[in-house]
C-alpha cells in the first residue's frame, strides 16, 4: 500500500465530509478576512537569515592585474583637480577621465552558474516551469530556500478562502504519520509539513477542489522541488569538462563502511567506458581486507588499469599516483575509491580530507545505503559538514528500501541524489529520476 493510500484511508477514517466544509470559509466573511489578514501579515514579517553569505570566490576564479601598480577603485575615490580642470581660454570638452582598470575576471562569471565544491562547473538538469501563481518556501537544514507551487486547486482570485481549523491540522497530521512511515526524516517532514501549512491558511481553493486532493498534489510537488534542487547532470559535466580540456576529470568516492563505494567505482567505470571515455582507478581503500583486490577484480573485468598498493599504504599516494599517471597516458577519467569512514571518527576524516586536497577532484560523491534509513541521512550530514560533497549515489533501492532516506539527503545537505543503485550488475547504474522515487513512494 503505497504512501497516500494509507493517507487517503486514514483521511476517510478521521475527517469526514462536515469537517472538510469547516476549513473553508466564504470570501468575504469575517473568518476569510482573518485568514487573509493573518496570511499578509505572516508574508511582510521580516525572515531571519538561514544560512552565512557566500564566501568570496577562490583566488583562481581571479585574473591577477596585468600592471604592478593598479590598485582597486574605492568607493571614496575622486581624481585629482588637475586631471579635471578647463582651460581659461577657449574652453574645449573636458578629456575623459582616466581609464580604469577592467574589473576582475569573477565579474565576468555567471555568478547563478551551478559549480562544484572544487569551483568546477556542473550542468544542470532542466526543471519544468511552474504552473501555479500560488507558491510556498521550504527552507532546507543548509539555509536554501526551494519554491513549489501549490497546484491549479489553489486560485489567487475568487473561490474560498482555506482558514486554521482542526480538521485542516488532522489532515496535516495524517500526512506527517504517512511521510514518517516511509523513511522521511523529522526534520525534512517538519520542514516540508509547516510550509505547506503556513501557504495553505489563507490561500484561496478554487470552488469545487477536494482540500485534500489539493494537499496531496502540492505535497508531491512539494517533494519533487526537495529532490530537484540543485540537480545537475554527471555526464553532460564529465563531456563539459573533457571538451575544455580539463582533464583528467578527477572523481572521489567517500561514505561508511559497507555502502557500496567499491561496487559503484566499477559501475561508473562500465558507464563512462560505454560513452567513449578512457578511465582508470585508484585503489584508495588501504584499509578494509579485501578491498583493493575487490577492486582490482572488478578492473580485470572491465580491462581498466588499477593503481594500488600494499594494504596500509599511504590513500593520498595512490590518488596522486593514478592522476599522475591518467596526465602521462591521456586518460579521461580517474575513479578515487576511498575507505569507509565512520562520519563520529574526526581523525579518520581528517584523513579522508587530506586525499581530498591532493586529489582536488573535479566530483565528490557521497554513497549512502538507502537501507539504512535515517541513519544515511545522519552520515551524509557529517559528511558534508567535514568533507563537502557534490552529489549522492543511493545503493541498494533495488530492495524493500521505503525511498525515504533520498528526500531525507537532499533536505539535509542541500546536495542532489546524482544515481540509483539498482542492483549488483556493473550496468545497474541509473541517473536518478526524481518522480521515480516520488511514485515509489506514493503508489
Amino acid at each position: 500500500m503505497g504512501l497516500f493510500d494509507r493517507f487517503r484511508r486514514r483521511v476517510k477514517e478521521t475527517v469526514d465530509a462536515s469537517d472538510a466544509e469547516g476549513m473553508l470559509a466564504e470570501d468575504g466573511s469575517d473568518e476569510a478576512m482573518a485568514a487573509l489578514k493573518a496570511r499578509e501579515e505572516a508574508e511582510a514579517r521580516p525572515r531571519a537569515p538561514t544560512s552565512a553569505p557566500s564566501p568570496p570566490p577562490e583566488a583562481d576564479d581571479w585574473e591577477d592585474p596585468a600592471d604592478d601598480d593598479w590598485e582597486e577603485p574605492k568607493d571614496d575615490w575622486e581624481a585629482p583637480e588637475d586631471d579635471w580642470e578647463l582651460p581659461e581660454e577657449e574652453p574645449t570638452p573636458a578629456p575623459a577621465p582616466k581609464a580604469r582598470r577592467r574589473d576582475p575576471v569573477a565579474s565576468k562569471v555567471e555568478l547563478r552558474m551551478m559549480r562544484s565544491t572544487t569551483g568546477r562547473q556542473l550542468v544542470e538538469v532542466a526543471q519544468a516551469p511552474r504552473g501555479s501563481s500560488v507558491e510556498a518556501n521550504i527552507t532546507t537544514e543548509t539555509g536554501d530556500d526551494i519554491r513549489i507551487d501549490l497546484g491549479g486547486g489553489v486560485v489567487s482570485e475568487g473561490g474560498r478562502v482555506i482558514k486554521p481549523s482542526k480538521a485542516l491540522d488532522d489532515l496535516l497530521e495524517e500526512l506527517e504519520w504517512a511521510l514518517l512511515e516511509s523513511d522521511v526524516s523529522s526534520d525534512a517532514v517538519s520542514g516540508v509539513v509547516d510550509a505547506l501549512r503556513n501557504q495553505l491558511v489563507g490561500a484561496r481553493l478554487r470552488r469545487g477542489a477536494d482540500l485534500s486532493k489539493v494537499l496531496e498534489a502540492s505535497l508531491k510537488r512539494a517533494l519533487r522541488s526537495l529532490l530537484e534542487a540543485g540537480y545537475w547532470d554527471f555526464d553532460a559535466t564529465v563531456s563539459k569538462a573533457l571538451a575544455a580540456d580539463d582533464a583528467p576529470v578527477v572523481i572521489m568516492l567517500v561514505g561508511v563502511n559497507g555502502t557500496g563505494k567499491t561496487t559503484t567505482t566499477a559501475k561508473l567505470a562500465h558507464r563512462l567506458m560505454a560513452q567513449g571515455h578512457s578511465v582508470i582507478a585508484a585503489a584508495g581503500d588501504t584499509f578494509r581486507a579485501g578491498a583493493i583486490q575487490q577492486l582490482e577484480q572488478h578492473c580485470e573485468n572491465l580491462g581498466v588499469r588499477c593503481i594500488s598498493s600494499q594494504r596500509g599504504g599511504d590513500s593520498a599516494a595512490i590518488a596522486r599516483d593514478a592522476i599522475a599517471s591518467a596526465k602521462a597516458k591521456n586518460i579521461d577519467v580517474v575513479l578515487v575509491d576511498t575507505a569507509g569512514r565512520m562520519q563520529n571518527k574526526t581523525n579518520l576524516m581528517n584523513e579522508l580530507a587530506k586525499v581530498r586536497r591532493v586529489a582536488d577532484p573535479h566530483l565528490t560523491l557521497f554513497v549512502g545505503d538507502s537501507l539504512a534509513g535515517n541513519d544515511a541521512v545522519e552520515q551524509a550530514r557529517m559528511f558534508q559538514s567535514m568533507l563537502q560533497f557534490d552529489g549522492a549515489v543511493l545503493t541498494k533501492l533495488d530492495t524493500d528500501a521505503k525511498g525515504g532516506a533520498g528526500l531525507s539527503i537532499a533536505f539535509a545537505t542541500g546536495r542532489p541524489i546524482v544515481f540509483a543503485g539498482m542492483g549488483q550488475g556493473y550496468e545497474d547504474l541509473t541517473p536518478f529520476d526524481p518522480d521515480w522515487l516520488i511514485e515509489e513512494i506514493f503508489e
